[in-house]
């Protein structure tokens, strides 16, 4: 290649505040959609145009997708660039996020005036932006690494420059709020009742997207309903009392994709790694939608007809759905343990896996915000973000032995919180209200649930054996039904006589379980090895903490 070509980043940001503005499923089905079409349809419709190549606009999902990214059907839709054929090639392009390399800068700047302009005619609230960076030397090794960086470097130094696109929804003159959104309404909506409802033109593009959005999922989990007016019914029915908010992501995969090169055992020209970078990639993707068709598999086998899930981001290392709140817990474990089993089949991902990590598999972590059908999704989103930053505390507890500094172990934990109160939303109030004492912790969260023979070369694996899924199972199981023999599961006037003794301090908690532990079978909760107490002790530096499992269990019981 004679000339330093560009390397474009388009990508979207805030958006979970896009995607989880109202409680309208139809909406945030929508606004998910025109997220993923950001980073794909409308990326590969503006290549297709100035690439003169209109048969990259005939695909129809995510598979037929990866195909082209891989040039696996004729004719080649995305040749290399090196070729000299064509001004564009598409490095990766999944939802929210297309990285391009472009001939020109020209070429550059109409690849990301195209799709943005596209963003704002059918995605008015959708905050979608492009930069570019000239890539130095094509022919140096690594030179392609370190634009990656630097085009990411580029997106965040500019992010704060850039208008909002709540900026673009002005109130002068004094106009009606949208029934929905709260935003100026744009035109009226004639609802099933004949009624017409003022309505913004941001609502009304992601209802509109609704439908597209359904029928694309509907072809990775075909048992999904495909009915958005049923599923509204269905998730507003007295049956589903509480809702979940599970949001999932990889572990250790920002530091893999912003420092790839180093992931690859031997110097690689630039060819060679954007087909490693876009493989591993595509890898991903499939890993993480195998993963969820069995968790839905596996979880909601049994329902006839509507199943009570909607999936808004599936793409990459990502997950967020809403569902069942019964359901959540189980279908999490599923798709976490899934996701790791995936990671272990494919090509690139075991070799880069043990390059970084020293194991041949990926892990994730999810936060699991259960709460009441009506309760703000925006409010439960942010707290499942608080929750996976908790879960991948792993990420510093279980890591690559002798690793200095630091490496983490592919290891993945869920987080979860029930919110019975919700005047109590802030995490780190709700955390603080479990430690009636300096060193007692009424938490024993979060649980692995990676299985521990998988974490025999870890450092941390005895932490991970007292924080393990199936520690907080057996609890479960044993309050949800009666243990071999004995009589009568503990009550639940002793088992909040409990809950409000651990709220008191440890030694007050232990009084209480000694008091009733010879009338019901609660040795199965006693942490220490005398089987007199509901705590297990752990030395941190120089203070030693008490910990117990017994409330997590009491919380999670009836969503198991």
């Amino acid at each position: 290649m004679t000339a330093s070509p560009y390397l474009v980043l388009l990508e979207t940001s805030g958006n979970q505040n896009f995607i989880f503005s109202t409680n309208k499923l139809k909406e945030n089905i929508g606004a998910s959609e025109l997220t993923y079409r950001a980073g794909t349809r409308w990326v590969l419709d503006a290549v297709a145009d100035i690439n003169d190549t209109p048969e990259l606009r005939q695909w129809a999902n995510s598979e037929d997708l990866r195909g082209i990214l891989r040039n696996q059907n004729p004719p080649n839709l995305n040749p290399p660039l090196e070729q000299g054929h064509k001004p564009l090639e598409i490095i990766i392009a999944t939802s929210g996020k297309a990285l391009i390399l472009a001939r020109t800068e020209d070429d550059a700047k109409s690849l990301i005036r195209q799709v943005t302009q596209r963003a704002i005619a059918e995605a008015p609230g959708l905050n979608l932006s492009g930069v570019f960076v000239q890539i130095q030397d094509w022919d140096q090794t690594n030179s392609l690494d370190d634009a990656i960086r630097q085009v990411h470097k580029t997106f965040e130094e500019t992010q704060p420059y850039r208008p909002t696109a709540e900026a673009r929804f002005l109130r002068l003159p004094i106009i009606a709020d949208c029934s929905f959104s709260g935003l100026p309404a744009s035109h009226l909506e004639r609802t099933p009742d004949n009624d017409q409802v003022p309505i913004s033109q941001v609502s009304a593009s992601k209802r509109e997207a609704a439908s597209r959005g359904l029928s694309r999922l509907h072809k990775i989990a075909p048992n999904l309903i495909r009915d958005i007016n049923k599923l509204e019914k269905k998730f507003d029915s007295e049956e589903i009392p509480w809702l979940a908010i599970v949001h999932a992501d990889g572990n250790g995969l920002g530091q893999i994709f912003l420092n790839f090169a180093e992931c690859l055992e031997n110097q690689q020209s630039n060819r060679d790694y954007i087909e490693a970078y876009r493989e591993f990639s595509l890898e991903l993707d499939e890993c993480t939608e195998a993963a969820f068709r069995e968790a839905v598999k596996s979880v909601f086998d049994d329902f006839d007809d509507a199943i009570p899930l909607v999936p808004l981001i599936i793409g990459g290392d990502d997950l967020t759905v809403v569902c069942d709140g019964k359901k959540a817990l189980k279908f999490t474990q599923v798709f976490l343990k899934q996701f790791e089993a995936e990671t272990e089949q494919k090509s690139y991902i075991p070799e880069i896996a043990q390059s970084q990590f020293q194991a041949n598999r990926l892990s994730a972590c999810a936060g699991i915000a259960i709460i009441k059908r009506h309760f703000p999704f925006s409010v439960a989103y942010e707290l499942a973000e608080s929750l996976i930053k908790s879960a991948k505390s792993v990420k510093q507890t279980v890591t690559k032995p002798n690793s200095k500094p630091k490496t983490p172990f592919p290891c993945s934990a869920i987080d979860f919180h029930i919110l019975y109160d919700s005047t109590q939303i802030d995490f780190d109030r709700i955390r603080r209200n479990l430690q009636p004492e300096t060193t007692t912790y009424l938490y024993n969260r979060p649980y692995v649930v990676t299985e521990l023979d998988k974490l025999d070369s870890a450092q941390g694996k005895d932490w991970a054996s007292q924080h393990h899924w199936n520690r907080l199972c057996d609890r479960v199981n044993h309050l949800k039904s009666d243990d071999e023999g004995d009589s009568a599961k503990l009550p639940s006037s002793q088992a909040h006589a409990l809950r409000t003794a651990l709220f008191l301090g440890r030694d007050a908690a232990n009084a209480q379980y000694a008091l009733i532990q010879q009338r019901y079978p609660l040795k199965p909760f006693a942490e220490d090895d005398d089987k007199t107490s509901l705590f297990y002790q752990t030395q941190e530096k120089d203070e030693i903490r008490f910990h117990t499992t017994f409330l997590d269990a009491l919380d999670a019981k009836d969503f198991f």
